[in-house]
Order: structure tokens, then C-alpha cells, then sequence
């Protein structure tokens, strides 16, 4: 792994080779139980006043193809999809059946809710096509066992998400992110999005922290939260900065959060 104050990377990727991973399938340790005291600690510190989310285990990132990227490399999983779609397949498969037994063995999800997905299935990295044959049908089985489980589900996409919409409400996600605007390099436009799918799955995301918290004012921070929220205007949405953010202004950030309080249904 590399890394810097802002973000980890991978400079060497576990799996190399089919017979890499045909190791890695016999060997990688699961958990055998999960121990939920700290998220139901959190819990009884938050109370009512907000909502306990997490990733759940996994390989790199949410989902099967998301974590198959992470092991592999993302370019040479593109390249598989072609050359090997059958040996793809059966990673995918035995990824998602590794998360089905550790959720299996955690019981009661205490986390109110979970993140799937990730950014290597977004359309700005893979098409629509290669999401729907190598994303959607395992998605679809993750996001099943994780509601059996008590909790509900978040699906995460980096940026690209539009041509992906009526695709991600078939996996059966209860939400969608990042909801990325154009000004930040995605292509979210937040009205559209929930003229399509907005009363099918709600939206976490949307607000430009680069405008709003580094290089804007109180106001136009206000400003910005009212237009994610006019967006919206029938619920199902969690404003929210579209990325991590490093630098803002403090009353920046208050704004947002004092202009968030004011805007309700």
C-alpha cells in the first residue's frame, strides 16, 4: 500500500494469476463471529439524534466486483471481463459467497446502515453493460443476506452514476452516493436523478464541499445546501459533502449544518 495525508493506495496487488487466486480461495481466513459492543455503544451515545453507517467485511471495497478490482487491478479486471469471462465469473462468486458466510455468522446487524458498492463499478470506470453482468446479479444476493440481517443499505458509486440509475434500484440498494455534481468531476444532476428513481431509493450526497466548504462563504454554503435540497423536494434525501473533504473554513461548515436543520418536509 502507498499512501498520503489524503488517501491509500495499492502498489502491489495481491492477486497476480488465476493460480494466485485459486491460493487465495483455499487459504483467506473469514471471521468466525462478529463482535458488535462498539457500533452498540455508538448507538447509546447517538441515540435518536442520527443514524450509525459502516462498511462491512470485505476485500478492498463493498461489493464483489469492487473488491475483485482491489485485489486484481482494475485495468486487468476490465481486460478479464473479455478474455476471461468464466474465470471472472467464478471469482465474483466465490467473493460474494466469502461476505455471505461472514454475514451469516454476525448475526443481527447493530449498524443502522451499510455500504456496498464502490467506485470501480461506476460508468465513469466500467460500462453500463459490464455493470449489469458482472455487478448487478451479485449485488443483488449482498444487499438480500444484508437486509435479512436487520440493517439497511447504502450502494456507493465515485462520480459516474446517471446512466447507472434504473440498474442500481434493480440490486435492491435502499440508497445511492455519492451523488457527485459536475462542478466536482461526476456527472449528478441531483433533480434528474430523482425524477428518474427518487421515489424508489434515497440519496446521500450532492453538496459541492470544494465550493461550499474550502472556497465559499457561509452563505454560499447555505446557498448550495438549498439547491441539494430543492432537488429533492419530496424527501429521501441526506445532504451530504459528495467526497472527503481536507481543508473548509469552520463557519463554512456550520452553515451547512445550521442551513441542513432548517430545510424540512
Amino acid at each position: 500500500m502507498g499512501w498520503n495525508p489524503f488517501t491509500v493506495w495499492v502498489t502491489k496487488f495481491l492477486i497476480k494469476s488465476e493460480r494466485d487466486f485459486e491460493l487465495w480461495e483455499k487459504y483467506v481466513p473469514l471471521p468466525e463471529k462478529v463482535d458488535w459492543t462498539p457500533i452498540i455503544e455508538i448507538k447509546k451515545r447517538i441515540g435518536d439524534r442520527g443514524i450509525v453507517r459502516g462498511d462491512f467485511f470485505g476485500f478492498g471495497q463493498g461489493s464483489p466486483w469492487q473488491d475483485f478490482c482491489y485485489l486484481y487491478n482494475t485495468e486487468k479486471a476490465i481486460y478479464a471481463v473479455y478474455d476471461k469471462p468464466d474465470w471472472v465469473t467464478h471469482v465474483l462468486e466465490i467473493l460474494l459467497q466469502k461476505k455471505l458466510t461472514v454475514i451469516e455468522r454476525a448475526g443481527k446487524f447493530a449498524l443502522d446502515l451499510v455500504e456496498t458498492g464502490g467506485g470501480a463499478g461506476s460508468s465513469t470506470v466500467i460500462s453500463p453493460e459490464i455493470h449489469r453482468k458482472f455487478c448487478l446479479p451479485y449485488d443483488r444476493v449482498q444487499i438480500e443476506a444484508l437486509h435479512n440481517a436487520g440493517t439497511k443499505v447504502v450502494y456507493h458509486l465515485c462520480g459516474g452514476l446517471m446512466p447507472l440509475l434504473e440498474t442500481v434500484v434493480e440490486n435492491g440498494t435502499d440508497g445511492l452516493e455519492t451523488m457527485t455534481p459536475v462542478s466536482m468531476g461526476g456527472d449528478c444532476d441531483l433533480a434528474e436523478a430523482n425524477r428518474r428513481v427518487g421515489a424508489k431509493i434515497f440519496f446521500i450526497g450532492g453538496f459541492d464541499q470544494n465550493a461550499g466548504f474550502e472556497k465559499g462563504s457561509p452563505e454560499s454554503a447555505a446557498r448550495l445546501v438549498r439547491e441539494c435540497h430543492a432537488a429533492c423536494p419530496d424527501g429521501g434525501y441526506i445532504c451530504s459533502p459528495s467526497d472527503h473533504f481536507f481543508k473548509g473554513d469552520p463557519r463554512n461548515v456550520q452553515a451547512f449544518v445550521d442551513e441542513a436543520g432548517r430545510c424540512v418536509y
